[in-house]
């Protein structure tokens, strides 16, 4: 859970905490505050749970995404560091990955030109020597 995660975590509860004992609020809105609130922080842990699941299962490469990236990055050479964040990024969306997932996957796989300007200009500077 990242730290802006935990922050509305700690914020919804504390204004749970506030509705629910609040002797302001009229009845009827009460509810509907508590209500709101509650499946807020449901929904924010459902999405924490999914996300962790995701992360979890994501962590091997399925066949198919393997393919993906090396047809995608194929003979490409990052021209700068845009050009490297956004052949990562596309392909990020494209496989639902988190970007540098994906970095590490091409490096691995020998495709690290195409997404590392870094890594590209090392290579043109060893084809061109």
């Amino acid at each position: 859970m990242s730290v802006r995660d935990s922050r509305r975590a700690a914020a919804l509860q504390a204004a749970l905490q506030f509705v629910s004992t609040s002797s302001d609020v009229p009845s009827e809105h009460k509810l509907v505050l508590i209500e709101v609130l509650t499946q807020a922080m449901r929904d924010d842990e459902s999405a924490e749970l999914s996300r962790r699941a995701v992360a979890k299962a994501g962590a091997q490469w399925q066949e198919h995404e393997i393919t993906h990236l090396k047809s995608f990055l194929q003979g490409r050479l990052a021209k700068n560091w845009q050009h490297a964040d956004e052949g990562v990024m596309q392909l990020a969306a494209q496989l639902h990955r988190d970007p540098q997932s994906v970095r590490d996957k091409a490096t691995q796989l020998g495709l690290g030109g195409a997404v590392d300007y870094r890594y590209a200009k090392a290579l043109q500077q060893a084809s061109g020597e």
